[in-house]
């Protein structure tokens, strides 16, 4: 289908428009960093792999020199036809020194951006929104046009960027939901512990992801997993204002693994992405559903048929509330059955009320609107989306 990825659709922003050339030392400037002056490790990490000539990453078009996704660079103006033009922009805590040069195929006005070096441990380690100086230095055939400096807003990995709309133009919508694939992390320890536990619990021997062929073994192998971490004591917590919010720029707080299972609490995201993991280590086909407002998982079950799982519902059922040792005295029932009869009741509702609102939102996953998403994270690995670590210091 053409302009669409089997992630998301994205739209492409244009440079701009050309301006009547003039003397290259007439030559005016600007340090720019997309998008509005903000650096978002998110985009950073998790895109770092994919594939330059996908569909799925705004490209700058036009007259442009350089990494055409590039998100440090320069606008200049009233640049002659066939002038040469260098951007060199200097090293600071997160990208080391680059370099960008290029010869000006139409006079007017040029965008030039550096393939940026990023220091991919310092941008992981941002737990905090603080400003950074970026520096940068523009010449013309050889001479030195000055050096600018633009302070942007370094945003915490935490901060997803989601969607970018150009000032002034509302049609012209970069859609970036594919980026919540970067925090489903698959290999994280803490996946395999739950899926230790989750056999513990004995209402599944095996996680043998679709070799059955039976849906409904498919089934128990998520409520074994939806069960464990129902134990673990995750409640819903509704946590996604961001520090840095601009109109232009959409982006949502999420938590890392070590985060969310450390506070055990968990928005719509959060759980989301957490049980993806967990079903994508198990070779499960997982997709992050957003309509607006809101996101959930959905799951295959065959070739032929998904679910929806609404991952808020988790924190329903309190299963650590039974006390075996004072109970078992006068029980006529077994803690453990009683305790997994708790748990399937809000696993059945969470599958049916997922399915529910996967069934309302189908028809608009392919159409404009952008609010409504299926994020494959299977296709998105395929692309180069890259898991976010959680495995790193703070700043």
């Amino acid at each position: 289908m053409s302009g669409k990825s089997s992630v998301v659709t994205l739209l492409l922003f244009s440079a701009f428009a050309p301006l009547s050339a003039s003397a290259a030392g007439d030559a005016e400037w600007n340090p720019e960093v997309y998008p509005d002056n903000q650096i978002f490790p998110s985009l950073i990490i998790g895109a770092a792999a994919v594939k330059p000539d996908s569909d799925v990453f705004a490209v700058w078009e036009g007259n442009h020199i350089g990494d055409k996704q590039g998100i440090v660079g320069a606008s200049v103006d009233d640049v002659a036809e066939g002038s040469t033009v260098a951007l060199e922009v200097r090293e600071n805590d997160i990208m080391r020194a680059c370099r960008a040069e290029g010869t000006v195929e139409t006079d007017g006005t040029v965008t030039i951006h550096p393939k940026i070096s990023w220091k991919y441990d310092k941008l992981a380690s941002v737990r905090q929104t603080v400003p950074i100086d970026v520096t940068m230095e523009l010449k013309v055939d050889g001479k030195s046009r000055g050096e600018k400096t633009v302070t942007a807003t370094m945003r915490t990995v935490n901060d997803c960027l989601f969607g970018v709309t150009e000032p002034g133009d509302e049609q012209n919508y970069s859609d970036y939901s594919w980026l919540f694939a970067s925090y489903v992390n698959e290999n994280h320890p803490w996946v395999d512990q739950t899926l230790k536990e989750a056999l513990d619990t004995d209402i599944v021997t095996s996680f043998d992801d679709y070799q059955s062929g039976d849906p409904e073994k498919v089934l128990m192998q998520v409520f074994a997993i939806w069960n464990v971490m129902q134990r673990k004591g995750l409640r819903y917590s509704n946590v996604v204002t961001t520090a840095a919010e601009t109109e232009s720029v959409g982006s949502q707080h999420v938590r890392l693994f070590d985060e969310s299972v450390k506070a055990a609490q968990a928005n719509c995201v959060d759980g989301s992405v957490l049980l993806a993991a967990v079903l994508r280590k198990i070779g499960l086909d997982p997709h992050l559903v957003t309509v607006p407002g809101h996101m959930f998982l959905a799951f295959s079950l065959d070739d032929e048929t998904m679910v929806g799982l609404e991952t808020t519902m988790m924190g329903e059922a309190d299963l650590e509330k039974v006390d075996e040792k004072r109970l078992k005295s006068f029980l006529k029932f077994d803690v453990e059955e009683k305790r997994n009869e708790e748990s399937w009741a809000t696993f059945e509702a969470a599958i049916d009320a997922g399915t529910q609102a996967l069934l309302e939102a189908s028809e608009k996953f392919d159409g404009d609107d952008t609010d409504y998403q299926l994020i494959d994270i299977a296709a998105a690995r395929n692309l180069g989306v890259l898991p976010i670590s959680s495995n790193v210091g703070s700043r």
